[in-house]
């Protein structure tokens, strides 16, 4: 049904005393949101503040147990996904819903496939139509390429194209920036400025500040499933927003150590992938040192590291402690004393069917086990114990990890691999779509972990980030490492210089007393 846009200011969407509960969890209680035509309503608060919960009951995926949702004023009750999408709210999830065996169009037209006056499918319009929709967000793809073939990036941006090919009035993004790179992140910002000033509501849900103050205008702040507070962006500083949300201080955000190097613990000759997604590569860790790699989506710095974690086939030398390291393969790689984190924690990290105990103990059954046999006794010990340590929120070891909250169920898939206390750890993307608190315990956890011996490598999209934690900077470009930084006295400018241009740039300049960024 075609959508009537409404004048800006106008209210769209106002929902009232909405509760909702899962079992052993208070996901909402009395949560109230309006939401106007032509405006950017930042929804922030820390994993497992009721965010998602909120914005799936506004879109038609949860009913709520209480409460109210109006709809241009008309008291509505969303059945399903299908009723909101009737009214024009759209929303894009973190957890890509993409069937990878179709085509790029075909996902994108899902259920609305235009045909002939046959009744067939009308392919040759199908692809244009999907074109048309791939240039707004300026991506390049075939729309006849099969989405399993596809990056997780690319993935993500077929998603966002979805949703932009209905008739949106509000555009719901729940950390839909957390899998795609800065330069993607940028042109997705410039279109949901374009989509606002033309009438379109956007309820954005990021843990990233600089989106945040980069288009919002307004934010409500959720706590613990309550809301806290809704605040004028212009009028509220970073550090106001981020106090509402964690309910503290975060004092030292990155928590960064001066840490005294020790004996080399990895050293990587020739480490090239089977798929020749990276140049050989040479490159050496200390023990108390923080490598960060940079570069764009592309670059070859995912697959670096996929290759040192055995998640890839390759070929090089790789001695971790001066012993000899087997590539290709993840319990080898464990066995030699390396920690390997995915970037893709739904796809390649956790298992969505299993419960929270057994997506902990999965890296640990070497340890639990006795002459062919698990000790639950022990199990269920260490768990409840990394549960604790590791701030878990959870009613129960037992509960599928599917009903936790992304931030939850990255604390899992970072604490397994840390428990295990490895010479040499290997996090892809650690923090994507980690809130603001959650991303101050996991750089201590880097500390700690720096403190105690290990050598860490972080490969990140977040420049602020990688300029945060990092001892040396790395930077990938069309599969090569083309520069290295001394992190202490880096600058982003010019590490984005490397990462586009593949190569340092002459004398860059000094970074000044103000260009921190939280």
């Amino acid at each position: 049904m075609k959508q009537e846009k409404v004048q800006a200011g106008t209210v769209l969407v106002d929902v009232k005393g909405i509760s909702k509960s899962f079992p052993g969890v208070k996901a909402l209680s009395n949560v109230d949101l309006t939401i106007r035509a032509g405006e950017v309503h930042a929804l922030t608060g820390e994993n497992g503040s009721g965010k998602s919960t909120l914005s799936k009951v506004i879109a038609g995926m949860h009913r709520p147990d209480t409460g109210t949702i109006r709809i241009d004023g008309e008291l509505c009750e969303l059945e399903n996904p299908a009723d909101a999408i009737e009214r024009g709210i759209v929303m894009i999830s973190q957890e890509l819903t993409l069937a990878p065996t179709l085509t790029v169009a075909e996902n994108i037209f899902m259920g609305r496939l235009p045909k002939s006056s046959w009744g067939k499918i009308n392919w040759s319009k199908l692809n244009a139509d999907a074109v048309q929709v791939l240039d707004r967000l300026n991506v390049h793809v075939s729309p006849t390429a099969l989405v399993s073939d596809l990056s997780i990036e690319l993935q993500q941006e077929i998603e966002i194209a979805r949703a932009l090919s209905t008739d949106a009035r509000l555009l719901i993004l729940d950390e839909a920036t957390s899998s795609l790179s800065e330069a993607a992140t940028k042109r997705l910002l410039e279109l949901v400025v374009q989509e606002r000033d033309q009438g379109m509501a956007v309820l954005m849900i990021t843990h990233r500040m600089p989106e945040i103050y980069a288009v919002s205008s307004v934010a409500t702040v959720l706590r613990d499933g309550s809301l806290i507070s809704t605040v004028p962006i212009p009028q509220t500083t970073e550090e106001q927003l981020v106090k509402l949300m964690v309910g503290r201080e975060l004092g030292d955000y990155y928590s960064k150590q001066e840490i005294a190097q020790g004996e080399l613990v990895l050293d990587v000759k020739g480490l090239t992938a089977e798929n020749g997604a990276f140049d050989p590569a040479d490159l050496v860790l200390r023990r108390g040192e923080i490598l960060g790699l940079a570069g764009l989506a592309g670059s070859g710095k995912s697959e670096f590291a996929q290759a040192l974690g055995g998640a890839i086939a390759a070929h090089g030398q790789v001695r971790v402690a001066d012993k000899a390291m087997a590539l290709g393969d993840p319990r080898a790689t464990i066995k030699a004393g390396v920690g390997y984190v995915p970037d893709d924690r739904k796809g390649s990290a956790i298992l969505p069917v299993r419960d929270i105990s057994e997506n902990f103990a999965m890296a640990w059954m070497d340890r639990l086990t006795s002459k062919g046999l698990i000790s639950l006794r022990r199990q269920k010990s260490e768990v409840a114990s990394a549960i604790q340590d590791y701030g878990v929120v959870t009613s129960s070891a037992d509960a599928l990890i599917s009903t936790l909250s992304g931030g939850n169920q990255q604390k899992i898939v970072l604490g397994r691999i840390f428990r295990r206390k490895p010479d040499v750890l290997i996090l892809n993307e650690p923090t994507r779509g980690v809130d603001v608190g959650a991303k101050t315990e996991i750089y201590k956890m880097l500390q700690q972990a720096a403190n105690e011996g290990a050598g860490i490598i972080v490969i990140s999209s977040e420049l602020p980030e990688i300029l945060g934690i990092s001892d040396r900077i790395a930077v990938f470009f069309e599969g090569r490492i083309v520069a290295e930084f001394d992190g202490p006295t880096a600058d982003e400018e010019a590490i984005a210089h490397a990462a586009v241009a593949g190569a340092k740039r002459a004398n860059p300049p000094a970074k000044t007393a103000n260009e921190t960024e939280v």
